[in-house]
C-alpha cells in the first residue's frame, strides 16, 4: 500500500524520515479536506500507472494444443495468474487439460524455481492424510519408523496444487483450512508448528458450489 503521514509536529527531518522509510508523502495539520483528496489522487493515479507498467508474462505453450478465441482467453489468464501470488482454482470437465494448466502456471510463475508438488485429493486415503501431508515424526505411530517431512513441507517457496479438490472428504478439509488460511501446520506427533510459504493452485471437474448448497 502507499502511505500517506499525517501529523501535527512537522519538521523538515521527519519529513525526510518519513519518505526515506517509504511514506508515499508528508501531510501537515490542520487537515484540509482539498488537499488530502488531491495527494489520494494521485497516489491511486501512480499506482494505476504502475500497474499498467508492470511487465507481462509471455507464456510458453509448447505441448499445448488449441487455437480458439475462448481458449485464448483462457491462456491470458493464466499469464495473469503466474504473474502475482494469488491462489488460483481450475474448473473445467476430466480431460480438459487443467493439470496442464496449472504446471503453465508455476513455470512462469516466480516460485518456478521452487518444488511443484501435486496432491491427488481423490486417491489419498483419509486414514494416512495428515501423515502423507504434514509429515511425522518417528513413533507417531506404530508404522513410523523414522520421520518424513510431509508434502506441504516439499512445497515450500514453490507450488502445491490440490488436484480434484472437489474429491476431499468433508472431515479433511477441517484438517486443511489452518494451512491453507495461516500457511502453518503441526506434523504428526509433534508439539511445534511449522510454516510453508507455498503457492496454492487447485483444480476441480465438480461444481463446488451446487456441492456447497447441498
Amino acid at each position: 500500500p502507499l502511505v500517506i503521514i499525517i501529523t501535527a509536529f512537522s519538521n523538515t527531518e521527519g519529513a525526510r524520515l518519513a519518505v526515506s522509510s517509504g511514506a508515499w508523502d508528508y501531510i501537515e495539520k490542520p487537515i484540509y479536506k482539498e488537499k488530502l483528496n488531491l495527494q489520494i489522487q494521485r497516489a491511486v493515479e501512480y499506482r494505476r500507472e504502475k500497474q499498467k507498467s508492470q511487465h507481462k508474462v509471455i507464456l510458453s505453450t509448447r505441448g499445448i494444443i488449441g487455437q480458439s478465441q475462448t481458449f485464448s482467453k483462457c491462456l491470458e489468464q493464466v499469464a495473469q495468474s503466474a504473474s502475482s501470488s494469488v491462489a488460483v482454482l481450475i474448473q473445467g470437465e476430466s480431460g480438459t487439460g487443467k493439470e496442464l494448466l496449472a504446471r503453465l502456471i508455476h513455470d512462469h510463475s516466480t516460485v518456478k524455481d521452487g518444488e511443484y508438488v501435486v496432491v491427488d485429493c481423490a486417491a489419498m486415503p483419509e486414514t494416512l492424510m495428515e501423515s502423507m501431508l504434514f509429515g511425522h515424526k518417528k513413533g507417531a505411530f506404530t508404522s513410523a519408523d523414522k520421520a518424513s517431512d510431509g508434502l506441504i513441507a516439499m512445497a515450500d517457496k514453490g507450488t502445491l496444487f490440490l488436484d480434484e479438490i472437489g474429491e476431499l472428504p468433508l472431515s479433511a478439509q477441517k484438517t486443511f483450512l489452518r494451512v491453507l488460511q495461516e500457511k502453518k501446520y503441526r506434523p504428526v506427533g509433534s508439539a511445534k508448528e511449522i510454516t510453508s510459504q507455498f503457492r496454492l493452485i487447485s483444480a476441480t471437474n465438480r461444481n463446488l458450489h451446487d456441492m456447497v448448497q447441498n
